[in-house]
């Protein structure tokens, strides 16, 4: 399910990961000079993968607004797109 919340307040990264445990959620940034602050505003909470497709639709339709948008968050379902493992051949 993909729950819109538009906060205005600036939250931190683990903040909003500890009220939103095994979620993906996006947030709003001022600039791109902020992105490795960790802080953003709270816009959107995806609470499983389900949902995930509405999450990015979300993110493609406040990037073509102009905001700039930061995806975060790991549902723990056990997998994620470009994780790396090590391969022992013979």
């Amino acid at each position: 399910m993909l729950k819109i919340l538009d906060e205005k307040i600036l939250r931190t990264g683990d903040d909003i990961e500890e009220q939103y445990k095994d979620c993906k959620y996006l947030t709003i940034i001022d600039s791109y000079d902020k992105i490795a602050d960790d802080d953003g505003y709270l816009y959107c909470v995806s609470t499983s993968d389900d949902s995930f497709d509405e999450l990015n639709k979300e993110r493609e339709r406040l990037e073509d607004e102009g905001r700039i948008c930061v995806l975060g968050g790991s549902y723990n379902n056990g997998g994620a797109v470009g994780v790396q493992y090590e391969y022992k051949g013979q």
